[in-house]
Formats: C-alpha cells, structure tokens, sequence
C-alpha cells in the first residue's frame, strides 16, 4: 500500500535522512525507532509534504497509486488529512488555542468536502471512537480546557476523520503518564488503519507494531519482525539499544552506547555508527549496504 525507494532528504547540501526504502501492506503496523537525531520524524514528515522550508525531499514514496514526494502542494494538500493522516507528538502545539476542539475535528471534514454540518455531526462521532466521556461538552471545549491525554485523543480524532489508509503517529504518547499511555496504545492498535508508528521506546513498539525499522544517521540499519529483530538483532546499533533498554541486575551497570549521535552532516563515512562501534574495522570505511530477505541488516560484523 505504502512503497518509499530511495528516499533522500537534503538541506544545504546535507543529507538528513539518505537512501531509505520500506513497505507497508494493507491493515500492518509498522514502527519505526531510534535515537533522537536519526531521521525518524524527518521521514515521516516528508511523506506528508510537511517538510520545513529549505528541506527537501527526493526519492519516491507512492501511497497506492498516488505520488507523496516530488509533487506540487495543491496534489499532496488533497491527499493530506484523507488519505494519509498524521498525530504529532505534542497536541498543545499542534491544536489551535483559539477553536474549540470539536470545530478542529469538523474542520479537517469540510477541507475534504463534506457539509458543514454534516462536518459537525461526524465530529461528535469521532470523539465518542476515541473513547472521550461526554463527547458533545468535549466538543464545546478549548485544548487548554483537556488534559493531555484527552488533548492527545482529539488529535486521533482529526487523523482519523476522512477514513485515511495510512496512519502516521510521531511518539504521540512521549508526555503522557504510564496509564493514560496504554489506554492511548490500545486505542491506536484498535483503530488504526496501516500504521507507521515513531517513537524511541522499545516496548511501546512492541505492543503495537508487527515489523520493525531500525534507524540511525538518516539511514535504516535493520528491518523485520518484531519478535527476530528483537531477539536476534544482527546490526551492533540495534544490539546495543536492546542492551540498554533490558533491566540489569541491582548493582550492575546499565549497558550503554558510548558517545552520542552526531548532528547532521557530522556522520562519519562508511557505516555511519563505526565511530560509536566497538566492533568497528577498517572494513566499515566502506558503507554496507541494506541486505537480506524478511529480517535485513547494514553491518559488515552482523552480532550473533
């Protein structure tokens, strides 16, 4: 349903994110992780033709039939918010102060054609789908008036008011308390048509998605199943987020990924984590390319 190939995002003769490909199929959910820095959120918004001024994109990325990369506003501004949706991390910056919720959900509804009132009725809908408690005084209230979770279901809301095939969710559930978070997961897992979840939390993705992609340095490192990706990393990044992530015995040190993530255009040539690797060779001077079928790594000294 979604095919992204050679995907390429440059600002100032730099290249964000470089060279990355994937699918998504009909109904799957799909995540995408990594640390800040490496080109999630930069992937994600170049599909939506949201990229900031002076970014741009190259590369192909169909959504079915239809062009995500490479084609004027007014095309992708018809697909944006019908047929691809996307729920930010942060809903106080991406609702209007000024509008009350439910005309927010309504809005997104009559951009796409459908009746005002029609808009209106349908958005007291959504607010009931996404679980909120008395969905027409909801619909009356300002975001500053919700609390973040409620805010964050609002944001679902819009995402999921025109139908769209593919949902993209940017770490939406990052500020939210650890149970308002696994009703927010449960939720999205429910209705959400194909997803593309963002986010740097090992078991968020694995509670919701079915595949995974693996990201560092503007390039995806490792691809495929949650559960043989998981258990059977083969790149040494990958590895090593699963080495800090697991829990370690009371007086042992937390395993940790020395240095940090160099900013854009700072990435070292070849394998672009040999300068952090401990397994790193002279053999990683040369980049390695994306290889394998089903669970797929880019690492010259794949782990065990």
């Amino acid at each position: 349903m979604l095919s992204v190939d050679g995907l390429t995002v440059r600002a100032d003769a730099v290249d964000l994110v470089r060279d990355v490909s994937f699918a998504i199929g009909p109904g799957e959910r799909v995540g995408l992780i990594g640390e800040s820095g490496s080109g999630k959120s930069l992937t994600a918004l170049s599909l939506m033709g949201l990229l900031p001024e002076g970014v741009a994109a190259s590369g192909t990325a169909r959504l079915g039939e239809r062009d995500l990369v490479g084609v004027p506003e007014s095309r992708i501004k018809d697909l944006r918010g019908r047929d691809v949706s996307m729920v930010f991390q942060e809903p106080m910056t991406a609702l209007n102060p000024l509008m009350r919720v439910g005309a927010q959900v309504a809005e997104v509804m009559t951009l796409h054609g459908r009746s005002r009132a029609e808009a209106r009725e349908r958005a007291i809908e959504l607010l009931a789908r996404v679980r909120l408690p008395e969905p027409g005084q909801i619909a009356r209230a300002y975001p500053h008036q919700l609390s973040g979770g409620q805010r964050q279901r609002v944001m679902l809301a819009i995402a999921l008011a025109n139908g769209p095939e593919l949902l993209i969710c940017d770490e939406p559930t990052t500020a939210l308390d650890v149970t308002v978070q696994k009703q927010m997961l449960e939720l999205i897992a429910e209705v959400a048509p194909a997803l593309l979840f963002i986010t740097h939390d090992l078991a968020v993705v694995a509670s919701v998605c079915e595949r995974v992609l693996v990201m560092y340095g503007g390039r995806v490192v490792e691809s495929g199943p949650i559960r043989d990706v998981f258990t059977r990393p083969r790149h040494r990044y990958t590895e090593g987020l699963l080495a800090a992530s697991r829990l370690t015995p009371r007086g042992t040190r937390l395993p940790t990924i020395q240095g940090g993530v160099p900013s854009a255009g700072h990435f070292p040539g070849g394998c672009v984590f040999r300068n952090r690797c401990p397994h790193a060779t002279a053999t990683c001077e040369t980049a390695p390319a994306l290889t394998g079928d089903g669970h797929a790594h880019a690492c010259w000294h794949p782990a065990d």
